[in-house]
């Protein structure tokens, strides 16, 4: 299973990546220098992390082009503000998958991923 990190937080992107690869699953890391809808034809994630603060491109557009690169096909995990409801349900309506809330433990992203995927 591919899974897509788009995070603009270093050390969080860091830490994400090496607890996913750890369990075995293939982990890309965005580069966001390139647009977003490259980035998913190269790697075809079947799963797209997603900071909702990133600022370039905002987490927001990153979702939209996700939804609307391949539907269904692509599940979106959105690490989002507790406090920034209208922001998780407008992505919720967008079709995203599930949500955490940041700060978050290790663990709980874990079994979030699982159940995303059916990997679990």
């Amino acid at each position: 299973m591919k899974i897509l990190i788009c995070e603009s937080d270093e050390i969080l992107l860091t830490a994400i990546e090496f607890r996913l690869s750890k369990q075995g699953f293939n982990v890309v890391l965005s580069k966001m220098k390139n647009s977003i809808k490259s980035e998913l034809a190269a790697v075809d994630p079947d799963l797209v992390i997603v900071d909702m603060d990133m600022k370039k491109p905002a987490g927001m557009e990153v979702v939209k082009e996700v939804k609307g690169w391949r539907g269904d096909h692509t599940s979106v995990l959105l690490l989002a503000d507790p406090d920034d409801e209208e922001g998780i349900l407008e992505a919720f309506n967008m079709g995203i998958s599930d949500f955490i809330s940041k700060p978050f433990k290790p663990a709980e992203l874990l079994i979030r991923v699982r159940r995303i995927l059916g990997a679990g």
